[in-house]
């Protein structure tokens, strides 16, 4: 009898420390699955579009991402993953804020279907938007904690898009026809406008490569410049991807990406060296910074074409509110909508969602806090700012360049979705937060179950 317990013993050993992270065998699809979604959503909007053309359905089509995150979600709780990824969670104390979000949002969700407040569609995308980022940090993180070939490959998944949407972007503004894109299924207000400009009536135009947008580019390219330069640190060759890459980033003209990078690059230098070592370093860069903008500012007074292309104004521009004026009106009044509403009004009745509404009411903030805070209160904007303060915390705790690189464009992107809806994007919500669970779950970065899983010696 005490043989057969010991090879029982031995076997159940064998088979956790399978599951623990070194191989998995059926189940390396999960692995497949995420890559497969990694490598792809830089392209969701243009494929999305495109296939639209073919088979209808563009606003269904557009969820195909979210399928993958479905068959995730099954396998997570058909595999009884939750105990060993709540344990995981909350020993990084990231366990109850996600739980707690996620009920809150289920709950509202629930609510807004029983009221029929804005209707089934609005009040699921909202849910949708709410949540993508945190369900998809968990799911990777469960996928990577039991691989570790996610960390050892995420450079090529993540640097092979990149070279391709920087290459479109500076062909679609240098080189090929401003309506290029209408000949796969763009049509301004059905499915995207094939060209862009600068407050939408002027000459100026703006990349958007296979992206929704300038803005979401721009945040993409914050993400892909910072991870481009922790290659290059170790292949040289990869100074020419990050120049075309701000190269693409300046003809996108979103200013809030160009704000976010050079948040990202302070980050990165306090984080590289030290905030208080650094922080000479840090306050020449932001005083040569503040110069820059002086010196700007007095070249811009007699000079209409950088105006139009830093400030987003035009003499010549018929539209009724410049860029920067629909901005600031939206962000005045999301906070006070905020401030004065502390259970806000449900999913569905802000940001992208809204469009949905059979109220017909869009309230936009520009500010994917502000928009969370209009949704779900104080409290579900409190639990989301709480789960990306931990989130930050864990990943400049790191000693690794990869997380330390993830902390620095965090620090960017936090502002960009000061002033966009940046998260709402399929590309930079799947990436950003995918590679942060990778950075985070990997087996070699667990100590814990490192040692769990370490021979004994004899």
């Amino acid at each position: 009898m005490s043989g057969n317990r010991v090879k029982s013993q031995e076997l159940r050993v064998k088979n956790d420390t399978a599951l623990g992270g070194r191989s998995f065998r059926g189940e390396k699809v999960w692995v497949v699955l995420v890559a497969c979604v990694l490598v792809v959503v830089p392209f969701h909007a243009f494929l999305t579009v495109w296939a639209s053309t073919v088979l209808g359905h563009y606003t269904l089509l557009r969820l195909w991402p979210e399928c993958g995150m479905l068959l995730l979600s099954m396998w997570f709780f058909a595999s009884r993953q939750f105990a060993r990824v709540w344990q995981d969670l909350n020993k990084f104390h990231l366990g109850w804020p996600i739980l707690l979000y996620l009920v809150l949002a289920i709950l509202y969700f629930g609510a807004a279907v029983v009221h029929a407040k804005v209707g089934l569609q609005a009040a699921g995308y909202g849910l949708l938007l709410a949540t993508r980022p945190v369900v998809w940090f968990v799911l990777v993180y469960t996928v990577a904690s039991r691989s570790v070939w996610l960390k050892q490959h995420w450079q090529s998944l993540i640097l092979i898009p990149l070279m391709l949407v920087v290459l479109f972007a500076l062909l679609q503004f240098f080189v090929l026809p401003a309506d290029f894109l209408k000949h796969f299924g763009y049509i301004k207000d059905v499915t995207i406008a094939p060209a862009q400009t600068i407050n939408q009536d002027t000459s100026t135009r703006r990349a958007q490569s296979f992206l929704r947008g300038p803005n979401p580019l721009g945040a993409y390219l914050v993400l892909g410049i910072g991870l481009a330069y922790l290659v290059f640190r170790t292949y040289k060759a990869a100074s020419l991807l990050i120049l075309a890459a701000l190269g693409a980033l300046f003809v996108s003209f979103s200013r809030s990406a160009w704000l976010g990078l050079i948040v990202a690059v302070v980050a990165g230098v306090g984080t590289r060296y030290g905030f208080t070592v650094a922080r000479k370093q840090v306050f020449a860069a932001l005083f040569a910074f503040l110069a820059l903008l002086l010196v700007l500012a007095g070249l811009l007074q007699h000079n209409e074409g950088a105006k139009n292309a830093l400030l987003h104004v035009n003499d010549q521009s018929t539209a009724a509110q410049t860029s920067n004026e629909d901005r600031l009106s939206a962000l005045k009044t999301g906070l006070r909508e905020v401030a004065h509403e502390p259970l806000g009004r449900g999913l569905g009745t802000a940001g992208p969602a809204s469009v949905y509404a059979k109220n017909g009411v869009v309230r936009n903030s520009e500010n994917y806090f502000l928009g969370i805070g209009q949704e779900l209160g104080w409290f579900g904007l409190g639990l989301f700012v709480l789960i990306c303060y931990r989130l930050a915390m864990l990943l400049y705790s790191r000693e690794e360049a990869f997380p330390h690189m993830l902390f620095a464009v965090f620090a960017g992107l936090i502002l960009v979705n000061m002033l966009s809806y940046a998260w709402a994007d399929v590309t930079i919500a799947y990436l950003w937060w995918g590679l942060a669970a990778i950075a985070l779950a990997s087996p070699k970065l667990d100590p814990a179950r490192s040692r769990t899983h370490e021979p004994k010696n004899a």
